[in-house]
């Protein structure tokens, strides 16, 4: 728990300092309630502005998907992962450049990777979806994996 708020905390240091970044209130606002819900596996979608922010915790590991619109299209896909030590994102950083064909300006700084998707890669996932259906998308899969878990709960008698 002590490393999820570490992260947490680091996220909104980066959130508060970006220059010009009208999502940094909203990124606090779910920061901040993640960390009031002590929650170990997090997921959220909003609609912010021009883009539509994802943004899912889990192990440790903060994974944010910032998909940029111009209109009705997705023009950019920004991913940026925190993770609890420099070794982890390092091996993360590897399997990044491992798969450069998928990722461009691929970078690291201490435990934080950056990368951009190509756009061959996010055409993939958002072609013909506006912001509001790739909430949608997003919302209803966040869903599916909550009534999974809810019934891997209900059905395990010998879970506690």
């Amino acid at each position: 728990m002590k490393a999820l708020i570490v992260i947490l905390s680091f996220v909104i240091g980066l959130a508060l300092t970006s220059c010009g970044n009208t999502p940094a209130a909203e990124e606090k606002k779910v920061v901040d309630e993640a960390i009031s819900d002590q929650a170990s596996d997090f997921q959220q979608v909003e609609i912010i502005g021009n883009t539509v922010v994802y943004t899912h915790i889990f192990d440790g590991i903060l994974d944010i998907k910032t998909y940029t619109y111009e209109g009705d299209e997705c023009v950019e896909v920004e991913r940026v992962y925190v993770f609890p030590d420099q070794m982890s994102a390092l091996r993360h950083y590897r399997r990044a450049i491992e798969k450069a064909e998928l990722y461009e300006d691929i970078q690291l700084f201490k435990n934080e990777i950056k990368y951009n998707l190509k756009e061959q890669q996010y055409k993939l996932e958002t072609a013909g979806l506006t912001k509001e259906q790739l909430k949608a998308k997003f919302d209803k899969q966040i869903k599916d994996v909550k009534a999974d878990l809810e019934r891997v709960k209900r059905d395990c008698k010998d879970c506690k």
